[in-house]
């Protein structure tokens, strides 16, 4: 039976669950999960490398333009997991480059349970 959009709210939008179809997007990403201490008056930082499985999108130029930062020749990406444990300053490797966690979000709304990291290019590890 199909049932009309007219006769739904909007409080009832039913959104289809993608979650098989994301599944197939996934690749391996390497993170470092950062730990810093001060010795001798200077920031030190230590990590452990480990992998999780994310999908990586790059930002489209009308997302950067958008950005505080205004700093358009740096490189910004996403990364969507259902990985949990990462947090903002922590550390991912993507085809070489490192990134850093500047935002993460937590989209459980349609009961998915995955979160968005949003990362720039470290430019204290990476040429330019």
């Amino acid at each position: 039976m199909i049932i009309p959009a007219s006769t739904k709210g909007l409080n009832n939008i039913a959104v289809p669950n993608v979650a098989d179809v994301l599944e197939g997007w996934m690749t391996t990403v390497t993170a470092e999960k950062v730990t810093k201490t001060i010795v001798d008056g200077e920031v030190q930082e230590t990590g452990v490398i480990f992998n999780f499985q994310g999908m990586i999108q790059p930002y489209a130029t009308k997302d950067i333009e958008l950005l505080a930062e205004g700093e358009r020749h740096w490189e910004w990406v996403k990364v969507y997991t259902q990985y949990t444990n990462l947090r903002v300053d922590d550390k991912l490797i993507i085809n070489q480059k490192t990134y850093r966690i500047m935002h993460k979000t937590f989209y459980e709304k349609f009961g998915y349970g995955f979160y968005r990291y949003d990362m720039v290019n470290d430019y204290t590890e990476n040429d330019g």
